[in-house]
């Protein structure tokens, strides 16, 4: 079937929308380029397919006119948030409107924190956070949009199209576009950090709005999708290498919500962790012991200890490191410092000058710091052969005590390694 070519002024989105989700049509495309045609496929048994078409044609018109009237109203009209106080949120959270100044707070934050980022990523642009606030202000608008009241799925889409019409900044349209992304396990993620700043936002203060009146997502419900929004998160972040500690950031941010456990949110966070990385969950459970909460660094040190996990000879050799953490267990870690006049055998002191040289030695991943580590096997298997920790001398047992925690501790800036299971 076709229609009028004049309905191509309407974005492609309303067309395959009004197609798609309404009439399960199929949209043609020439050169990447969407045409005035469309396919249906029909279960009615005649000779007479012309009537099928026009039929469907038909019912497509109505359809694409009404889209057209409500587009050339929205036009008409503008972005306007200002109506955007009369609608609700959420019980217990305000208004809409009020949701996008909870966003510019978050905004305000996190455009200090990104600062540096963003001005390389836009040399030539000026005041950058005016720009985020105004796609903040305008982030929801479209709600208000006669084609969004109809045509719910276009919500932000119709923003986008709305703000270039108006000749807002380019920045500012495709953040609008674009501050839903990541909406799906395979969506694409916002294609600039300008954006990203802007998807966050609404993220981190559906997050800590929604925690903070108790809506905590159950088993399978979730039906305000965030831990959605979590991975989310979790995908910008990796994206643009951007600093993110989980524990930091949300103790700040929730200052300007009702007070609540924010242990709970956190928590929340790791379980998302927990299911992002593919690999051996003790891997994931290690990194986390080590008590590092910024997103960037867990993923590089899961990435890293996982690889040597599953190298060749991993499982058989780990049993000394399990060793290890077995001997620390009922250490006290306050002072854990190591008296090189009490060394006395070579095995101890063979060793303590193999773990001061990577103390001491400056690693540019953690993979080659772990693979530092995991090498001083051979020499802690001669330690506890040769070695007696127990001794009666006080002094010297700690000190050996010390040393195998030395070692131990540093493990633990990277992973906690008695948490691996192989």
């Amino acid at each position: 079937g076709s229609f009028d070519k004049e309905f191509l002024t309407l974005p492609p989105e309303v067309i395959m929308t009004s197609m798609k989700e309404h009439q399960r049509y199929f949209p043609v495309f020439k050169d990447g380029i969407l045409t005035n045609r469309f396919i249906v496929v029909s279960n009615a048994i005649s000779d007479e397919y012309d009537l099928i078409v026009s039929g469907n044609e038909k019912v497509l018109r109505a359809r694409l006119s009404d889209g057209l009237f409500f587009y050339k109203n929205d036009l008409k009209n503008g972005l306007d948030f200002s109506g955007l106080q009369d609608v609700q949120f959420l019980e217990g959270l305000g208004s809409v409107f009020d949701k996008e100044m909870r966003e510019k707070n978050i905004v305000d934050f996190l455009y200090e924190k990104y600062e540096e980022k963003l001005l390389l990523e836009n040399p030539k642009k000026e005041k950058l956070l005016d720009l985020l606030h105004r796609s903040i202000l305008f982030s929801k608008a479209d709600l208000l949009s006669e084609m969004v009241y109809e045509f719910t799925e276009l919500q932000g889409l119709m923003g986008y199209y709305y703000a270039k019409a108006a000749n807002e900044d380019e920045l500012i349209s495709l953040s609008l576009k674009e501050q839903y992304l990541p909406n799906s396990e395979e969506s694409e993620l916002p294609s600039t950090l300008f954006s990203s700043i802007v998807s966050m936002s609404g993220k981190l203060d559906s997050l800590l709005a929604l925690f903070s009146i108790g809506r905590v997502p159950t088993g399978t419900k979730d039906p305000f999708a965030l831990r959605r929004a979590v991975n989310g998160i979790i995908k910008i972040v990796l994206k643009y290498k951007l600093d993110f500690d989980i524990r930091e950031i949300l103790q700040k941010l929730s200052r300007n919500y009702a007070s609540f456990d924010l242990q709970i949110l956190e928590q929340f966070f790791i379980e998302r962790i927990y299911q992002f990385f593919d690999v051996n969950p003790s891997v994931v459970k290690a990194v986390l012991n080590s008590g590092e909460r910024d997103i960037l660094k867990l993923s590089k040190k899961i990435n890293a200890l996982n690889i040597i996990v599953n190298s060749d000879g991993f499982k058989e050799s780990f049993s000394t490191f399990k060793r290890v953490a077995n001997i620390i267990k009922k250490l006290d870690f306050k002072d854990i410092r190591v008296d090189e006049n009490l060394l006395e055998l070579k095995e101890e002191i063979d060793l303590y000058d193999a773990f001061l040289e990577i103390q001491n030695k400056e690693f540019t991943t953690y993979e080659t710091k772990l693979d530092d580590l995991f090498a001083l096997k051979p020499m802690i298997d001669n330690f506890f052969d040769n070695v007696m920790v127990n001794v009666e001398d006080k002094k010297i047992k700690a000190n050996r005590q010390n040393l195998i925690a030395s070692i131990y501790q540093e493990f633990k800036r990277i992973a906690d390694i008695k948490e691996i299971t192989v």
